[in-house]
């Protein structure tokens, strides 16, 4: 089961969506149209009341580690991916050794939607490789 939020740029506050299964997970995120959404925020001339608006899914892996997916809104229809999970890293700077990062972070920024969705529906099967090979940390403006 998954827990869910969605912070819509016109409220201050997530809609939170707990114990969803992989239908309702999907459905919530097809829900969404990126583009309009940033379409809407131009067409008003205000700030938005949160200008950081997103799609965020996060579960418990099968050793009981959290793992999440964040999709977010950019500029003309396109939309950052981030991806948070525990992740062996290479620290030290004489002696190096391996240290659980329990929050390793990869976020890839100003990506296609169907992209976005790629992510998600690998996230959805436990596609941890998937995800791992495909997300790189990248700015917006690098194509992919």
């Amino acid at each position: 089961m998954y827990e869910i939020k969605v912070q819509s740029p016109f409220t201050r506050h997530p809609d939170a969506y707990p114990d969803c299964n992989n239908e309702k997970a999907l459905a919530l995120y097809q829900a969404i149209d990126w583009e309009e959404l940033y379409s809407q925020i131009e067409a008003s001339g205000d700030s938005p009341e949160n200008p950081f608006y997103f799609y965020e899914i996060n579960r418990r892996n099968n050793l009981g580690e959290n793992e999440m997916l964040c999709i977010s809104g950019c500029l003309y229809g396109r939309v950052g991916v981030g991806y948070m999970r525990p992740k062996m890293e290479r620290k030290g700077f004489f002696k190096k050794k391996d240290v659980l990062n329990p929050r390793f972070a990869t976020q890839m920024d100003g990506v296609e939607s169907p992209f976005a969705l790629t992510c998600l529906q690998a996230f959805l099967r436990g596609d941890a490789a998937y995800l791992e090979e495909n997300l790189i940390n990248q700015e917006e403006g690098f194509s992919q």
